[in-house]
C-alpha cells in the first residue's frame, strides 16, 4: 500500500508547478512510513521549503551525494536531482532521481523515489 501511495505522490510532485507546505507535509508523512524510527521534525527554524527538504536529505540520507542540474534562468527551470549512496558510481544499490519544474520539487521526488525503493526490499 505505502508503494503505491508514494508513487501517486512522486507523480503528483513531478507535475506540480512549485513546492507548497501542503506538499511538503504530505510527503513528509509518507517519508515517516517509509524510514521508521528516523526523527522526521516537519518544523524548522526556517521558513524556506527548500531548505526544509534538504534538512530531510540530511536527516534520511547523511552521507548520500544530491546532484543538481537545471535551467535557472527559466520561469519553470525543469530541475533534475539525483541521490546517491557515493560520489560517482554507476553500481549504487540505491539511487534517487526526481524532476521538477523548481528545485524542491526535484529534491522531494528523489528523495521519494530512494523511499520507494526503499520500501521494496
Amino acid at each position: 500500500m505505502i508503494k503505491s501511495e508514494i508513487g501517486r505522490l512522486i507523480d503528483e510532485v513531478e507535475s506540480a508547478a512549485r513546492l507548497d507546505r501542503a506538499l511538503l507535509t504530505r510527503s513528509t508523512e509518507l517519508l515517516r512510513l517509509a524510514f521508521p524510527g528516523v526523527p522526521l521534525p516537519l518544523e524548522t527554524t526556517s521558513e524556506d521549503l527548500v531548505e526544509q527538504v534538504l534538512h530531510l536529505v540530511d536527516t534520511l540520507l547523511p552521507t548520500w551525494t544530491i546532484q543538481l542540474i537545471g535551467k535557472a534562468m527559466e520561469p519553470d527551470g525543469h530541475w533534475r536531482c539525483s541521490l546517491r549512496e557515493t560520489r560517482g558510481s554507476d553500481e549504487d544499490e540505491m539511487i534517487g532521481l526526481g524532476s521538477g519544474a523548481v528545485v524542491g520539487l526535484a529534491l522531494i521526488a528523489a528523495l521519494l523515489r530512494v523511499a520507494l525503493a526503499k520500501s521494496a526490499h
